[in-house]
């Protein structure tokens, strides 16, 4: 099982919110794709992060108002 460095919670022991952890980690797993040398398609996985990153914000909003 992979562990993630992130969580549900609004903001982990750091003080970072977990979008802002997932983006920190998805720029990381990026750089690691591009050095691998295998095929990767770098705009599609950009697209996603974005989207993935977009929902984490909603979700961070909303719990924040609750």
């Amino acid at each position: 099982m992979i562990r993630l460095p992130f969580g549900r919670a609004l903001k982990d022991k750091n003080g970072d919110k977990p979008s802002e952890t997932f983006a920190t980690y998805c720029r990381d797993e990026l750089e690691r794709r591009r050095d691998c040398g295998a095929d990767f398609d770098e705009e599609r996985f950009k697209a996603a992060v974005d989207l993935a990153v977009e929902k984490l914000v909603a979700m961070e909003e909303k719990e924040g108002k609750a």
